[in-house]
């Protein structure tokens, strides 16, 4: 109490007893503090962390077992996956390989469908014993059991090796007909190195964790503190484990007391075998780190406190000197002083503190320069002005000298009435008033020097440096600017009458442009219809001349007929005989069959031509066979060049059914097969035209090839071939149509694609696909 109040009593203190008392107390209240942060929050933060790392730990072991149970089941499916492309002989000797030295297999069996022993492969030195496992039942094996009757990939690790009884882990795969694969994994495989686990910053003796394995009957299998709980420990009543089983997963870290000591434990159980990995830790100053914590921060206290009791009034007094030749240094600048550089210590806030007031002191001094040289070397004139003072004229810069002709010390000190700067006086009150509320701008007449009058752009703005106010007057010369936007004026004035004239030009030149594209489109249209009616016409003539040999045929067969019959009945005035009933009859079934024979060919032609202009000119939507359209284009074409030396090759396969329009279709074909004959074989003695349809291999439509062996197209004119008006025998009947209005039916109508490959001598190939259904057109316009 004496104390406190002989504190309070002291008004002013030295600075080296003023930081030596307080030195001596923060370190006293920091260290209580910090005891009772170990005490408060330290320790539990510690055993936090314990917790994070054995949950940690049992996250990475579960992990890395679950990886190295992953790996043995994608050798054996490897292994399952060659086996049945191997004999007897050949599947031995591949499982005696993938045992190998019993490291990771100690054995391996193929059993057949009732759990008999077919193949095994062992380990070199137990081979002298396989001999007694060749068809051994093995159906009563727990394991073997489950694999034949689930038929799925299973693990157990009660397992017991079928050679000598040994606990080993259990692998059973099934194969594709109905046989298993059964292994054996030695538990070592596993469990040898559990006591290097990884080093990841977690096991060393400040992080004390280990990790239990323990298997399905709830017994410790394996330690990794140097195995001393294997086959001893039996954690089967642990809660934990109980609610595991139950399908209960742990939601964090717990507490188990085992063997007198408490143990921080997390459990993680294997996705792949019934395994449960349990890693520990001791809680409390059980564990090192946290006992050497508490013992390390304590020795840090009472030294730390001893060594800044002892140091104190060594550090108060540099610290005093260096802040002291700072404020000296700082009163100098105050008073206005130039000052060299400033003083430094040992200390790097001071050093700093120096520094920064350095820079400070030079940085304004050079703030002040820049002002001043931006202000004079601006382009455009200023000046400044007093508030309170009527507006005497304070600084100017030199674009306001050279602008207004007047020097600086001319204008310094006077007022810019006195001067005569102002034309018109309101202009100037208007512009101080508006400049009151906010920056003004205004365009007035200024009067410079020698008595020449400029117009001007003036803004004015008024700002308060501490208690004094200043205007601050912009003057801008836009003389030569209104001249030159009355120039633009008159300038656009004439363009706009130029523009009005070649708008008009332009109007009459595109209504010029319209009628000769109405024209052109007219004459398109002709050409194209007129193109069509051509082709139906050869159609036609052809199809006439076609079925006048038939008709010929049967006429000449009746006529016969009736000239026998009329014979016949001239020798019945004679008598009947028997040789002219048998000849009479003869020359009936001959006449009969000729007639019928020719009446039939004569029939299909005239079938297939209706359906082909049937199709043609009505161009409806139906459902078609492709061959049997085909077909009836071929027929119906083939008296147009029955007489040319050119054959067509038909390949459609039955079975490709579109729901499309045949009329476009047919009259696609029929162009494709015209330009072959007209432009492909032209000069050509011979040739050969194939139509080739399959299916897609997308599965979305059909492809139908047109194929000729003529002379090709040329590489300039493959680009353009399905443009309108492009041939090679314009003026020799061709139109340049034809190919035209096949892709615009391919494209338009069927919903297709008409592609086209040539090369000079080798022939063409068209390409049509087709979709199984056509787009919905509605009504397709008459193709007539």
């Amino acid at each position: 109490m004496r104390l406190a109040r002989w504190w309070r009593g002291r008004r002013e203190w030295r600075l080296r007893s003023t930081l030596s008392g307080l030195q001596f107390l923060t370190s006293l209240i920091t260290f209580l503090l910090v005891g009772s942060a170990i005490l408060a929050v330290r320790i539990p933060l510690m055993e936090q962390d314990a917790r994070d790392q054995v949950a940690h730990e049992a996250r990475v072991f579960a992990a890395r077992e679950d990886l190295l149970l992953s790996g043995i089941e994608e050798r054996l499916g490897v292994l399952a996956s060659a086996l049945p492309q191997l004999g007897p002989r050949g599947v031995s000797t591949l499982l005696n390989q993938a045992a190998g030295q019993g490291v990771v297999f100690r054995a391996l069996y193929v059993l057949d469908g009732q759990g008999r022993i077919e193949a095994f492969g062992l380990p070199p030195v137990l081979r002298l014993q396989g001999e007694a496992l060749r068809q051994q039942d093995l159906s009563a094996t727990p394991l073997v059991q489950l694999g034949l009757h689930r038929q799925q990939l299973l693990w157990d690790d009660q397992h017991r090796s079928v050679l000598n009884g040994d606990p080993v882990l259990g692998l059973v795969l099934p194969l594709p007909d109905q046989r298993l694969l059964l292994a054996e994994v030695p538990t070592r495989y596993l469990l040898d190195d559990l006591s290097q686990l990884p080093d990841d910053g977690m096991r060393s003796a400040a992080n004390p964790v280990e990790v239990w394995v323990i298997n399905a009957a709830g017994l410790v299998i394996a330690d990794s503190d140097q195995q001393r709980g294997v086959g001893r420990t039996q954690l089967k009543d642990w809660p934990l484990l109980q609610a595991l089983r139950e399908g209960q997963p742990p939601t964090g870290p717990a507490r188990l007391v085992h063997g007198g000591q408490s143990l921080h434990v997390a459990v993680e159980r294997s996705h792949l075998i019934n395994w449960v990995y349990v890693a520990r830790t001791p809680t409390g100053l059980a564990n090192p780190r946290v006992r050497g914590s508490v013992i390390s921060l304590a020795a840090a206290f009472v030294g730390t406190l001893l060594v800044g009791l002892l140091l104190t009034p060594f550090w108060a007094s540099g610290l005093v000197r260096a802040l002291r030749a700072i404020v000296l240094q700082a009163h100098r600048v105050a008073a206005g002083h130039r000052t060299g550089r400033w003083p430094r210590g040992r200390v790097l806030e001071f050093n700093r503190l120096s520094a920064d007031l350095q820079t400070m002191a030079e940085r304004l001094k050079e703030r002040e320069d820049k002002r001043l040289l931006l202000f004079n070397t601006a382009p455009i004139p200023m000046v400044v002005s007093d508030l309170d003072q009527n507006g005497l004229i304070l600084e100017v810069n030199d674009a306001c000298e050279r602008q207004l002709g007047y020097t600086r010390d001319q204008m310094c000190g006077r007022r810019g009435i006195d001067l005569g700067l102002w034309r018109d006086l309101a202009a100037r009150d208007q512009l101080l008033s508006l400049a009151r509320r906010e920056d003004a701008q205004l365009e007035t007449e200024m009067v410079c020097a020698d008595g020449h009058v400029m117009l001007c752009r003036v803004s004015v703005r008024q700002v308060q440096l501490g208690r004094q106010g200043l205007t601050i007057w912009a003057l801008e010369d836009i003389t030569e600017h209104r001249q030159a936007e009355r120039a633009l004026q008159a300038l656009n004035q004439d363009l706009e009458q130029r523009v009005a004239q070649r708008t008009e030009a332009l109007q009459q030149a595109n209504a010029t442009l319209a009628q000769t594209v109405e024209h052109l489109t007219t004459t398109r249209s002709e050409l194209v219809r007129a193109e069509k009616m051509a082709a139906l016409g050869s159609l036609v003539a052809g199809v006439a001349h076609e079925l006048n040999t038939p008709l010929g045929n049967s006429l000449m067969a009746v006529s016969t007929l009736r000239d026998e019959v009329r014979q016949f009945r001239d020798g019945l005035a004679q008598g009947l005989r028997r040789s002219a009933l048998e000849g009479l009859l003869d020359s009936v079934d001959q006449a009969t069959r000729i007639s019928s024979r020719n009446l039939e060919r004569a029939a299909e032609l005239v079938t297939s031509f209706k359906q082909v202009a049937v199709d043609q000119t009505s161009s409806q939507r139906r459902r078609f066979e492709l061959n049997e359209l085909v077909a009836e284009i071929v027929l119906t074409l083939k008296p147009s060049f029955h007489r040319l030396p050119y054959e067509i090759e038909v390949q459609v396969p039955p079975g490709l059914l579109l729901d499309s329009y045949p009329g476009p279709l047919g009259q696609v074909l029929t162009n494709l097969i015209t330009n072959a004959i007209t432009h492909g074989f032209d000069g050509r003695e011979q040739g050969r035209i194939r139509i080739v349809a399959e299916a897609s291999r997308h599965g979305d439509g059909v492809m139908l090839r047109v194929e000729d062996d003529g002379v090709g197209i040329a590489p300039e004119l493959i680009q353009r071939i399905f443009d309108p008006f492009v041939t090679t025998r314009m003026g020799r009947g061709g139109t340049g149509l034809g190919l035209n209005i096949a892709y615009n039916a391919a494209v338009n109508v069927l919903g297709g694609d008409l592609q086209v490959s040539s090369a000079l001598g080798q022939g063409s190939c068209f390409r049509l696909r087709l979709p199984w259904q056509a787009p919905d057109h509605g009504p397709v316009p008459d193709s007539r």
